[in-house]
């Protein structure tokens, strides 16, 4: 039998520090060699629209799978459309155990590393967050960092004002945070101990010159390699940390335009945040020195979600059932 788990089911099944505890042991696991990844591979077409293959396996846990989903072009973002799956199979018996809605996951491990890489790397006493964007990733990585951090205020830009003082209602409303909006980036980046960036730019929407001494930087929004949301001083100022080495360069576009504009090379790569968790790389170094984690996003952060929630489905009798 094969469990279908929709987007509502999937968001039901984890809390916020399950969450950022399943990232912190997928990360050990990749630096450990232990899991099995293919670069993301991606067919578009001319409408903008691409679609997304992403597979992993775990075999400690008897797993393999994919994400399939819909890099979204303006049509389709306006319609609202795009949709994506998780596959979960067994490495053991080769059945199709689970398909689980992709949306939702990618959202929340996209926040849960966030703030297990803010955890590792931010200054134990930050207390004040920007966010660039205004989307509902956006949301999230406030709801996830204020779990690890006594985040007492939020400063935010966006493009969109309106969308941004939304948002700012919101955290005010739900989660009892001082929500700030700012018409200049600079104002909410200088005024932060912890930056996000989690937009949709093709060009840098935050300057190294902007960042405080001892602030952290989680760059999210830019996991093509024509698209970067940071500039080449926020990296040069920055002691960096990735995902996964491998992912970051083939595809964020923070790293991979100043490397091909020759203005920095790969050292400025201080190492993989699953490193710093096994204790194999240091972390941040000094009060005022700035780190940044540069997150492209892996597989198997989606494999394992897909397979926590799948497992959290079966034992409450959550999902719909099927005979393939």
């Amino acid at each position: 039998m094969t469990r279908i788990i929709d987007r509502e089911t999937a968001g039901g099944l984890c809390g916020c520090l399950e969450c950022i505890d399943m990232m912190r042991e997928v990360h050990r696991l990749v630096s450990d060699g232990q899991c099995a990844m293919l670069d993301r591979g991606l067919i578009p077409f001319a409408n903008g629209n691409s679609l997304a293959v992403m597979p992993a396996g775990m075999e400690s846990l008897g797993i393999t799978g994919a994400k399939l989903a819909i890099f979204a072009g303006p049509e389709t973002k306006k319609n609202g459309t795009q949709q994506g799956i998780i596959s979960l199979f067994s490495t053991v018996d080769g059945s199709l155990a689970a398909i689980v809605e992709a949306e939702m996951i990618t959202v929340l491990r996209t926040a849960a590393v966030s703030a297990m890489a803010t955890d590792c790397l931010a200054a134990k006493d930050a207390g004040t967050l920007c966010v660039i964007g205004a989307g509902r990733l956006a949301y999230m990585h406030i709801l996830f960092i204020s779990k690890i951090r006594a985040i007492t205020k939020v400063y935010l830009h966006a493009r969109g004002t309106e969308r941004a003082m939304a948002l700012a209602e919101r955290v005010k409303e739900e989660l009892g945070i001082e929500a700030v909006v700012c018409r200049e980036a600079a104002e909410a980046v200088g005024s932060a101990d912890i930056v996000c960036t989690v937009t949709n730019a093709k060009e840098p929407v935050l300057q190294g010159a902007w960042l405080r001494p001892g602030s952290h930087v989680n760059a999210v929004g830019a996991c093509k390699h024509t698209a970067r949301e940071i500039d080449a001083a926020a990296l040069t100022r920055s002691r960096v940390y990735v995902d996964s080495r491998s992912a970051a360069l083939t595809d964020a576009g923070d790293l991979l335009i100043p490397l091909d504009n020759k203005e920095l090379d790969e050292t400025v790569i201080a190492g993989e945040i699953g490193e710093v968790l096994s204790g194999r790389v240091p972390g941040r170094q000094s009060d005022d020195e700035i780190t940044l984690f540069e997150s492209v996003g892996l597989p198997v952060q989606d494999l394992m979600m897909a397979y926590r929630i799948y497992r959290k489905a079966c034992e409450s009798g959550s999902g719909l059932e099927v005979q393939l």
